[in-house]
């Protein structure tokens, strides 16, 4: 048997046509959104499902943060080139 055939500690993916981790592979997601699609998929699978669906949107606010400082980053940097043309055209 397969490694992707089996699953240790219990059978809550082995419904699926297409495995959390399977398809995050083949969509080359990063490991927080491959753990949101994990959690969001198996959420009804298992006898946790509250805590499972807040587990998906602590992972989802993880990205929040990580594009916000993308895009403050982004501005801070635009600002600051432009701040250096405006002093060299001076």
């Amino acid at each position: 048997m397969s490694a992707w055939e089996k699953q240790v500690g219990g059978d809550h993916y082995k419904k699926y046509k297409i495995q959390p981790m399977d398809y995050s592979m083949q969509n080359g997601l990063d490991p927080l959104q491959h753990t949101v699609i994990k959690y969001v998929t198996r959420f009804r699978d298992k006898n946790q499902p509250v805590e499972d669906l807040r587990k998906a949107r602590h992972c989802i606010d993880m990205l929040l943060d990580i594009e916000m400082n993308l895009i403050k980053e982004d501005e801070e940097y635009y600002h600051n080139a432009l701040t250096a043309a405006s002093e060299n055209n001076s």
